[in-house]
């Protein structure tokens, strides 16, 4: 079986090929018998993949794929061929390079989004030794007086012997929050999420609005002491100011709100808290590529002690792991894969206030939970595990790529009323891959996820989730 020159299906004339017959019997008996659509649904993936896997399989070696970006639609096509036949080795990039692109959005809730994304790609060393480096900037602005600024930075010196890893941020930002643990009702929350956590997501009648001001401040120095092992040391602040605990403030008389009660229960103040300390870490690193890596691992376990003498408002220690690896289906596309991707954080000693818990889309590049809006789920404990299959859409230029994607998350809560596992908010969703620069090989994402009681939304993003 192959695809024509329009794209069509041609099936072969061998009555015993197995993925001929399967197609055939696909169509036949299960879509045309089955009016259940979640059946349906799941048919047609299994369809899909089977498909991509016979196609790829099939063109193996016919026709030499060439990476392109979407801007290569206006090269002529005799400059584009000059362009290949003279790019016969990888692509290298020995300055900064910069893909740019902007974000808008409008909901009546927050009015206008207007904010603009960049990723930088540089290899500061040897390409055999060295992998890609990278650095992503966003500003984002409403017109309901929200700014979002970003700054997330993975240098990697010649031959990997160094990495500097940074996250900062700077938030006037408001955002809802439900109480603390899963398993709790959002009633249809649902909205458009933008790069970095905006959101033009209305909100439910059970929301508790909060706003607040909010520093980041994470840095972190790993030095390597064996093949892809490194030791890490750095520093990390949270400072939250200027709270406003809506249902709190403008009620009459004040409701007792999930910051407020925390806060209070354990000695913080609803309106100022900080979290600041160091982070000593093992990280594990054997990704070909930061921005898009198409085999290897990540395993990382940090454990981050918190001091009032460094300004932090009690004493803290909390224990952050992470894994992620990648299967690819195709040696001729190796981003047609599989990915897997787990967050565990954990309290393991005192206190960390309230808005300094784990919470859903809080990770360094705001990727986990596509289906819930950021912040929707908070805990003391916290675990989230994804799966995302990435195929090819595009079969020669690779402009246009698709995903399908799984995931799940269980928090506890501080009262042991909702305890890790007990209660899982599992999402799922479909996404859209367009190759923004050939370069850097990043990606504008657009994801459509959907989570428990009807939650949904359409996220957005730059460089692959994970």
């Amino acid at each position: 079986m192959r695809r024509g020159a329009g794209g069509e299906v041609i099936f072969c004339q061998n009555q015993h090929c197995y993925q001929c017959n399967w197609f055939r019997q696909f169509f036949t008996r299960k879509i045309m018998k089955r009016k259940n659509f979640f059946h349906n649904f799941l048919l047609f993936i299994i369809f899909l993949s089977q498909f991509l896997s016979c196609d790829l399989s099939a063109q193996e070696g016919k026709k030499t794929f060439k990476q392109d970006d979407v801007f290569t639609i206006f090269i002529k096509k005799e400059k584009r061929a000059r362009r290949d036949s003279a790019t016969k080795d990888p692509i290298i990039i020995k300055k900064p390079y910069f893909a740019t692109t902007p974000f808008v959005g409008y909901n009546p809730a927050y009015g206008f989004l207007i904010g603009v994304g960049t990723t930088m790609a540089i290899y500061l060393g040897d390409l055999e030794a060295t992998p890609v480096s990278s650095l992503c900037a966003a500003v984002n602005f409403t017109t309901a007086e929200q700014t979002i600024i970003t700054l997330r930075s993975n240098i990697i010196t010649s031959r990997s012997r160094y990495i500097l890893r940074g996250d900062w941020r700077y938030l006037v930002f408001s955002q809802p929050t439900y109480g603390l643990g899963t398993g709790i009702k959002m009633h249809t929350n649902r909205g458009i999420v933008f790069n970095d956590g905006g959101s033009t997501a209305t909100l439910p009648p059970d929301a508790q609005p909060l706003n607040y001001n909010y520093i980041r401040l994470y840095e972190t120095f790993y030095f390597r002491f064996s093949k892809n092992w490194y030791l890490g040391i750095g520093y990390c602040l949270d400072d939250f100011s200027n709270i406003v605990d809506h249902n709190h403030v403008d009620s009459v008389p004040p409701q007792e709100t999930s910051n407020f009660k925390y806060s209070t229960d354990h000695g913080f103040n609803p309106e100022k808290y900080t979290m600041s300390g160091l982070s000593l870490e093992v990280l594990l690193d054997s990704r070909n590529n930061s921005i898009r890596p198409t085999k290897g691992f990540l395993a990382n376990i940090a454990f981050r002690p918190n001091f009032s003498l460094l300004g932090s408002s009690k004493n803290s220690l909390m224990l952050n792991t992470e894994f992620r690896t990648y299967i690819s289906l195709s040696a001729r596309r190796p981003e047609h894969l599989i990915g897997f991707w787990y967050l565990g954080q954990f309290n393991e000693k005192g206190t960390v206030p309230y808005l300094g818990l784990p919470a859903l889309c809080w990770d360094m590049y705001n990727r986990a939970g596509r289906g819930y809006i950021q912040g929707s789920i908070r805990g003391v404990n916290f675990v989230y595990g994804e799966t995302e299959w990435r195929f090819p859409i595009s079969p020669y230029s690779g402009i246009l790529s698709g995903v399908v994607f799984v995931n799940a998350t269980t928090a506890s809560s501080d009262d042991e009323e909702r305890k890790l596992f007990q209660y899982v908010d599992p999402a799922a969703g479909i996404g859209l891959r367009i190759m923004f620069s050939r370069k850097t090989l990043s990606n504008l994402c657009i994801d459509f996820g959907f989570g428990a009681d009807g939650t949904k939304g359409i996220f957005f993003n730059l460089n692959e989730t994970f």
